[in-house]
């Protein structure tokens, strides 16, 4: 019986080393990155990225930013692709492929500069370094899914070298000074997409403060470099963009950022309490049995970014994004402590949480929008693709962008106008019906609206648009109401319609 006993522990033993072999090995590795691929390849970049695409590539053809086309968010939105544009004129490829290789390239120079700078200080365990880079490679890679190179995306992989220095400073390791200014280089990166991340990074500052017991970390290489990388963006912005503190930001100010969703909705959301619930098990975990700087940074910043989500306040999947990624490296971190210790506790964190949490992350960024064939308005492409001429010009009478985007880079086509959507109009009626405003506010997003009005007639009018796309009957019925948009529809025909997106076309008396 003891013989029989030892030999089944025995077997048990070469299992569980096989395991780690196997999930912390090299051909793990080559099968994540090709997932990633093939993620990308049988799907499709979703509406945001399509649109910057576009954007860039107007700007780069020589279209004056926020002028001739514009958008609220700042340039680093649009800049981030111009590398994967002229890689890809150079080489004759398709702008979509260069922006997944740009992708895998960062991902590649993120990682190998955060296992440097933990393996430098001394931090990044040999036995655990092959877990590590496959569980990053899962959370860069596919666990982003149809958010794949969102700005959140290309931002997380940028704040992970960052993430590393404070992990090594918080074990007391300074990173060598050349990887730390790398470090703060890729947190300042961060920084230029959205400021408010800064609310990640202080987060995880504060934990290298507490655990080093002084305020000296704050004024390290790396903090400095991101704080100066920063400046320079907005000094690049106001020399080379002027107009988006002038066009652009006024709007974003005054109407995108303040169309939000009630906070009900929003800690009521999927990603909020997939990620809040991740926290609070992890949180619960190293309160029993102790935390190392790992769980406690990624932890941290985790926290901060799930609070920019609540702030930004949309419910969009692409924003929970950073948060639940570096939620599920704490998680991690959390079962690799709780492994050196109790095994029947880690043993049960990783049924319970860990594994679970891996496999269901990428389901939180709209994962089966990545299936081959799918579309985001169903039988649309080809609607449009029966009804228009080759190359065809088109323009959109909606409020959400993925109307036409990325139906129009499908199609070859042209877009025309300077906005991805009326996505003023949207703003505005949601601010109007979800808040008390004032006499002299009201009066001013009804400017902003008539403006986006006036422009887009004035689009249509010089573009001459083969397609037009209206998101709806209910939003025809009111583009009958404004006064600017007089006979917009006595120009066109309708001929086709795919679910609620009504499809027409230029009259034929005007061919």
């Amino acid at each position: 019986m003891s013989a029989v006993a030892t030999q089944n522990r025995t077997q048990a033993e070469e299992g569980a080393v096989a395991a780690w072999r196997m999930i912390g090995g090299w051909p793990l590795s080559f099968a994540l990155v090709a997932l990633g691929v093939a993620q990308q390849a049988i799907g499709h970049l979703n509406g945001d990225n399509s649109w910057f695409i576009l954007f860039a590539e107007r700007v780069i053809d020589g279209a004056r930013a926020y002028v001739e086309i514009g958008d609220p968010n700042p340039p680093a939105a649009f800049l981030v692709y111009a590398p994967a544009i002229a890689a890809a004129r150079a080489l004759g490829v398709a702008s979509e492929a260069m922006v997944v290789v740009e992708v895998l390239l960062i991902a590649w120079f993120a990682l190998a500069a955060s296992a440097a700078i933990l393996r430098g200080a001394e931090v990044l365990d040999r036995a655990e370094e092959g877990l590590w880079r496959n569980a990053a490679l899962w959370i860069a890679l596919v666990a982003p899914a149809f958010g794949f190179a969102e700005r959140e995306h290309f931002a997380l992989l940028l704040v992970l070298p960052m993430l590393a220095a404070y992990v090594a400073r918080a074990q007391g390791r300074a990173p060598a000074s050349g990887l730390a200014l790398v470090a703060g280089v890729c947190g300042g990166l961060t920084l230029c997409f959205k400021p408010y991340y800064a609310a990640g990074l202080s987060a995880a500052a504060l934990v290298v403060v507490a655990r080093r017991r002084t305020l000296a970390p704050l004024a390290a290489i790396e903090n400095v470099a991101a704080l100066a990388t920063a400046c320079m963006y907005v000094a690049f912005v106001a020399r080379f963009f002027p107009e988006y503190f002038t066009h652009a930001l006024p709007a974003a100010l005054d109407v995108y950022a303040p169309a939000r969703g009630s906070l009900a909705s929003i800690v009521g959301s999927a990603p909020f309490l997939f990620n809040a619930a991740l926290l609070v098990a992890v949180a619960f975990v190293a309160a029993r049995s102790g935390a190392d700087a790992r769980t406690l940074v990624a932890l941290a910043a985790s926290a901060g970014f799930l609070a920019t989500f609540v702030w930004q306040a949309k419910g969009w999947f692409n924003h929970a994004y950073p948060g639940i990624a570096l939620a599920l490296l704490a998680a991690l971190a959390s079962w690799l402590a709780l492994r050196r210790g109790a095994q029947a506790s880690a043993a049960l964190f990783a049924r319970a949480c860990l594994i679970p949490a891996f496999v269901c992350a990428p389901f939180f960024a709209a994962a089966w929008m990545n299936a081959p064939g799918a579309e985001e308005y169903p039988g649309l492409t080809a609607q449009v693709r029966r009804l228009a001429p080759a190359r065809p010009k088109i323009a959109a009478l909606a409020a959400q962008l993925d109307v036409a985007h990325p139906l129009t880079r499908r199609l070859d086509g042209v877009w025309v106008g300077r906005q991805n959507a009326l996505w003023i109009a949207n703003c505005v009626a949601q601010i109007l019906a979800t808040q008390s405003v004032s006499p002299e506010r009201r009066a001013r997003l009804d400017a902003y609206a008539a403006r986006e009005r006036a422009d887009f007639v004035a689009d249509l009018a010089a573009g001459r648009p083969d397609i037009l796309l209206v998101e709806s009957a209910a939003l025809r019925a009111w583009a009958a109401r404004q006064p600017e948009f007089g006979s917009l529809f006595g120009d066109y025909e309708r001929r086709g319609q795919a679910g609620a997106v009504e499809i027409w076309t230029r009259a034929k008396r005007e061919e």
